[in-house]
């Protein structure tokens, strides 16, 4: 009887920890750091981007108001496109000269950036979490 009660607690849990897992679909403001980024250009290929400042690279994203926000800007990057599917969250949009596309995995919160203009591209790599959760 012991063992069939442990096997529900530990059924029970497992279950409990898969609802109680994050969908990282924009339903709630994502807060996503940057941890690799590369410099690409058609000339000399990519190269891996150094931090010009102690600013932690964290940007904000809040699908429902359309908007991102970073901490090497003053204004809110728009968010102009968005679609989800099973596996992941893409956003895009355009500002001033340059185009970009993320992706956040649905599941992991992994985050892929592509920025690009008309002399190269940086392409950047880091980890969502729900903003305000530690």
């Amino acid at each position: 009887m012991k063992v069939l009660r442990g096997t529900v607690l530990v059924m029970g849990l497992a279950f409990s920890a898969i609802a109680g897992a994050v969908d990282f679909d924009g339903s709630v403001p994502l807060t996503c750091t940057g941890l690799a980024g590369f410099d690409c250009d058609p000339a000399k290929g990519c190269g891996k981007l150094k931090p010009e400042s102690k600013v932690t690279p964290e940007m904000t994203i809040d699908l429902a108001n359309k908007t991102i926000k970073t901490p090497y800007r003053t204004a809110l990057l728009p968010i102009q496109n968005h679609v989800l599917n099973d596996e992941q969250l893409e956003l895009q949009g355009t500002d001033l000269k340059f185009a970009w596309s993320a992706i956040v995995n649905r599941k992991t919160g992994k985050l892929t950036v592509t920025i690009a203009d008309r002399v190269g591209a940086y392409v950047i790599f880091g980890q969502c979490k729900v903003a305000g959760a530690t």
